[in-house]
């Protein structure tokens, strides 16, 4: 039987070595399962411990995809065998995610995420909370979760809440398709490196003396392929920057964001880019959308480990109620691309959107995680 993860250790100079973690379920484009997300987060715990460790590499066997996500397929059968009550492959999937995300935000060693192909959702998870964030010439980054009715998640509010307002509002509600320069751009990707240069990168990478700088070594490593990888597709969000910034702040400054969202996109000009973004949010879950606005301002102040935690709760609560099963079932399932969502813009009850962020549990399930 295939390992969904491949573990091996790259051999560097003087007896070190780096962990390397390869993401291989080709098939389903490396869609994380609680079996990926558990062994990952023994293996980290091995490598943590062990000083020859010096730094970690997250990769992928497919040419297609570093990750497109979370095995939501499984986690629709769930809720669907759960109609009544908790989903508890949803419950232990999402704490379990969370965490691993948690780890590696706060991992003690340098980490490095090869974002080749498509990054999207816990993918994305994985690769932001790496030191490192790489993006090659056909990275697709996005958090499309408006489509389906969860939400951003696996730290993205972490991530959201270290942009620029107007760059997570945009991406968080339009589930919007980025590429390297865009990510460059907000923040999400630290370095562009063509992907044929990913074997000299390595080789490089083996050949270094390393010293007690060892993040200062890498980075030297990663600004000399970067300045050699050839040209990148430019920003999207670069060439819409005036037209997204002036979205947004209206959108904010509005007693209803979504509804006042639509209103501007109104007069959008045509565009194959921004046509596709418009129409996520116009299709996608209403309730999404209003959690987005919720998740975003009480971020504001939070600590990260109260953010992930606002995330598990979220997260339960989702797949709780009826948007995140429906998303699934039209997109995924079915595929008929016509979810009948809870409500409609402009009418979802304040009562429904504050119902997703009450804790279900007594006691936390992410309270021990260490800061």
């Amino acid at each position: 039987m295939t390992t969904s993860v491949l573990f091996s250790e790259l051999a560097l100079s003087d007896g070190y070595y780096a962990g390397v973690a390869t993401l291989n379920s080709e098939a389903t484009l490396n869609s994380l399962n609680l079996e990926m997300i558990d062994l990952l987060s023994d293996q980290l715990e091995i490598w943590r411990k062990q000083h020859e460790i010096l730094f970690i590499l997250f990769d992928s066997v497919s040419d297609k995809a570093f990750s497109a996500g979370g095995d939501i397929q499984t986690m629709y059968h769930d809720m669907k065998a759960h109609a009544d009550g908790p989903s508890p492959y949803c419950d232990t999937f999402f704490e379990r995610e969370y965490r691993l995300d948690y780890t590696l935000h706060n991992f003690p060693k340098p980490t490095i995420a090869w974002g080749h192909g498509i990054v999207m959702g816990g993918g994305l998870g994985i690769l932001s909370a790496c030191q490192y964030r790489l993006a090659t010439q056909t990275t697709r980054i996005a958090m499309p979760e408006i489509t389906i009715g969860l939400f951003p998640d696996a730290g993205a509010t972490w991530t959201f809440n270290n942009m620029d307002p107007a760059w997570s509002h945009f991406i968080a509600l339009t589930g919007a398709n980025l590429n390297g320069k865009d990510g460059i751009l907000v923040g999400m990707i630290t370095h562009l490196i063509n992907h044929n240069l990913k074997s000299e990168f390595l080789k490089q990478l083996a050949q270094v003396q390393w010293q007690s700088d060892i993040s200062g070594q890498i980075e030297v490593i990663l600004k000399k392929f970067s300045e050699i990888s050839e040209p990148f597709p430019e920003s999207q969000l670069d060439n819409h920057r005036q037209l997204i910034r002036n979205t947004i702040n209206r959108v904010l400054s509005t007693t209803d964001p979504n509804l006042a969202l639509i209103d501007a996109m109104a007069d959008w000009p045509e565009d194959k880019w921004l046509t596709r973004a418009k129409t996520s949010f116009l299709n996608g879950s209403p309730t999404t959308a209003a959690i987005i606005i919720e998740q975003f301002q009480r971020a504001a102040s939070m600590t990260m480990k109260e953010m992930f935690k606002m995330e598990l709760t979220i997260a339960v609560n989702c797949s709780r109620h009826s948007d995140f099963q429906e998303g699934v079932r039209a997109l995924l399932i079915e595929k008929d691309l016509k979810p009948k969502w809870s409500y409609p813009y402009g009418q979802v009850p304040r009562a429904h959107i504050e119902r997703h962020f009450y804790s279900p549990w007594a006691t936390h399930p992410l309270d021990n995680l260490t800061e």
